[in-house]
């Protein structure tokens, strides 16, 4: 559902900020027919489990309306970008499933030949069924067994439902945990390509327009993840696709998110001092630059420890090295192909570092007269990151104080 939105939505070029509307009134139609969708507390799971004696309830069939229903605007609610998890919807799906399968399952007893009417035949209620398929459900969609099975085990009091109950649950977990399971190795899958991607790319060069070449490094890794929370409520992500991502990083400019403390060094500056400076702002690069302050290339820890992997035949001691022992130590390995300028949007920056497997980009400004290269500040993923965080968080705070 998220993609086709996704889909929708790039076809047809409708704001993004549209979507919350017209998913709330899809729903709100939707409810016209089924009202039991809408969530006001659990009293509509309430009303799927209660049991009173001169109350049929509502029929299987009905019931199993009510799961398909609830499935799609669940998924049309997420997809719109409306706040929402996962928790009550599968309490509720799951209470329906169970009480429309004990009806079912009751019916089928109750009209069988009589031959069939055997004391181990006879079922229990409809709402005991709804009970476990409610933990079974969301067992599987929240991953969390052991919480549904001492949930529904604190409600009833009952040690009578604990052995269905550990079947249902057992099984749920068990027949989803194939699929996270699934998504943790293609993670793993990609992030390994990635790696040997990066690994590919070091002692290469690779041609830019009027500028020299580049050997990427690999020793630093890309940014992690945020976490999987968000997953399970919408209402933990600041953002929640690509996309809207993508939106924040179009609105900031390189100047608002790039480093202006960073460390410069001249290809005679000795390593270890090198090192120290790197270590006491606090950064993984120096920028190397020549007595003019002109952009020569790009240092990183990376750079350095692996040239202190490769035996050396100059026999120097390691006081003795310098930054043009390392740049110089596998061609031009110090050397930048990509740059970018303050009023680079963050998007297309981002779009570079994905493409050239970097962590780090410098920012210049060119001298007009001797075409020299000068060095402003230094973007990296972590920037981008906090830029487009705070962008969001500010939104989010415009949002209250206009309510």
């Amino acid at each position: 559902m998220l993609q086709i939105v996704e889909n929708i939505q790039t076809a047809s070029g409708v704001p993004k900020s549209a979507f919350p509307v017209l998913g709330g009134l899809l729903v709100g139609l939707v409810a016209l027919a089924y009202p039991e969708i809408l969530y006001w507390g659990f009293e509509n799971v309430d009303i799927l489990l209660e049991s009173r004696p001169l109350v049929k309830g509502l029929s299987a069939e009905l019931l199993l309306q009510l799961v398909a229903v609830k499935i799609v605007t669940t998924s049309l609610c997420r997809a719109s970008g409306l706040v929402g998890g996962y928790y009550a919807p599968s309490l509720f799906i799951g209470a329906a499933t169970g009480t429309a399968y004990g009806k079912i399952v009751g019916y089928i007893i109750s009209h069988a030949d009589p031959i069939f009417h055997l004391s181990i035949l006879e079922v229990a209620s409809p709402q005991a069924y709804g009970l476990v398929g409610m933990a079974a459900t969301l067992a599987g969609v929240c991953q969390v067994p052991l919480t549904a099975v001492l949930l529904l085990f604190e409600l009833t009091q009952d040690y009578r439902i604990v052995l269905p109950l550990l079947g249902a649950v057992g099984m749920s977990s068990w027949a989803t945990s194939g699929q996270t399971s699934k998504g943790v190795v293609q993670d793993r899958r990609k992030l390994k390509d990635a790696r040997a991607q990066m690994t590919q790319w070091q002692g290469t060069s690779s041609s830019n327009i009027g500028l020299p070449s580049l050997t990427y490094s690999s020793g630093v890794e890309p940014s992690q993840k945020e976490s999987n929370l968000c997953k399970l409520e919408s209402s933990l992500c600041l953002y929640e696709s690509d996309d809207e991502e993508n939106d924040f990083a179009r609105k900031v400019l390189v100047a608002q998110a790039m480093r202006t403390q960073y460390v410069t060094v001249l290809m005679s500056t000795l390593l270890m001092e090198t090192i120290s400076l790197m270590l006491a702002e606090k950064q993984s690069c120096a920028i190397i630059v020549d007595e003019n302050n002109f952009l020569i290339g790009l240092l990183t820890l990376g750079d350095i420890q692996n040239y202190s992997k490769w035996p050396r035949a100059e026999g120097k001691c390691h006081e003795e090295l310098v930054v043009a022992d390392v740049c110089s130590s596998n061609g031009n390995k110090c050397r930048v192909s990509c740059t970018v300028t303050p009023n680079t949007d963050l998007l297309s920056a981002l779009t570079i570092m994905k493409k050239h497997g970097l962590s780090q980009l410098p920012v210049i400004l060119r001298h007009v007269e001797d075409e020299g290269i000068h060095p402003v500040g230094i973007l990296d993923r972590e920037c981008i990151n906090v830029a487009c965080r705070a962008l969001a968080t500010r939104e989010q705070l415009s949002w209250f104080s206009t309510e």
